[in-house]
């Protein structure tokens, strides 16, 4: 306490002549209308600009909040979109049901043969091995081992990996694999000859597995070629999918997979 007195004690000049400027600038504001309409919008711009400071700092620590919301909030309209498909294909009397599990990438490549990814999420939260991994884009990948807490993820980068796909201007079954050349592109096989395609046409699962859901974007035919004596289109796709920068996926349970694969498992086996 006796710090503070002798502090104020030793600058009371320069103290008083504060007291006396405030004052000035008291009575100004208050007796003449130029200068109290001119501090009014001074001080409505600078509590203006205070706000908007404030609400945007508040604004980017909610941005983890907002993004849980908006990944729940897809993951919802997802699976949705993924068991209505089932109705409209006229599967109505299959009781398939497609659950959603968000999920954020840890770890990704995409510059080798054989890509992987990991998930920060595992057995716990749901996952199993085989199950369909997909972001806002398309196709990404199948999960390949969980642990409790962590999830591999064999990317569609992959060379073991193949996608049952249809064209979907003309409904016709394909299999899309990577060929290793770029992580933007992947070979389409399979495709007839007799089929008209073209580039442009759009590439999506086919549903003709219990993995993927039906209609799930794969990418845009961008290369094909066809020899004369060849029976299939040597062609290529541009991958919808981005793999140089994934930040969160989607994983897909199909609820039936297991009595699906049972029952195939055992026709294979007459």
């Amino acid at each position: 306490m006796q710090n503070l007195l002798l502090f104020l004690y030793r600058f009371r000049t320069f103290g008083l002549f504060l007291l006396l400027e405030g004052i000035c600038v008291w009575l100004i504001v208050s007796y003449n209308r130029r200068a109290n309409a001119s501090f009014l919008n001074s001080s409505n711009a600078l509590a203006g600009a205070i706000n908007a400071f404030t609400n945007n700092t508040s604004d980017y620590f909610d941005l983890q909040k907002v993004n849980n919301e908006l990944l729940e909030e897809n993951k919802q309209l997802r699976i949705q979109i993924a068991n209505s498909n089932l109705l409209h294909a006229n599967h109505d009397t299959i009781n398939t049901t497609y659950d959603f599990y968000e999920a954020k990438v840890i770890n990704n490549t995409y510059r080798r043969s054989m890509n992987y990814l990991t998930l920060d999420r595992g057995s716990k939260d749901g996952l199993e091995p085989g199950m369909a991994v997909i972001n806002q884009s398309g196709v990404v990948g199948q999960v390949k081992a969980t642990t409790p807490n962590f999830a591999t993820v064999i990317s569609l980068l992959h060379r073991n990996l193949l996608i049952s796909s249809e064209i979907k201007r003309t409904q016709t079954l394909c299999t899309v694999q990577w060929d290793g050349a770029e992580p933007k592109g992947a070979a389409l096989k399979f495709v007839p000859r007799h089929i008209p395609v073209q580039i442009g046409d759009t590439v999506v699962t086919s549903g003709y597995n219990a993995v993927f859901p039906d209609g799930i974007m794969v990418g845009i035919i961008s290369e094909m070629n066809l020899a004369d004596n060849d029976v299939f289109y040597e062609a290529k796709i541009d991958l919808a999918v981005d793999f140089s920068s994934i930040d969160y996926v989607y994983v897909i349970k199909n609820e039936m997979k297991a009595e699906q694969d049972s029952l195939e498992s055992i026709t294979k086996s007459d």
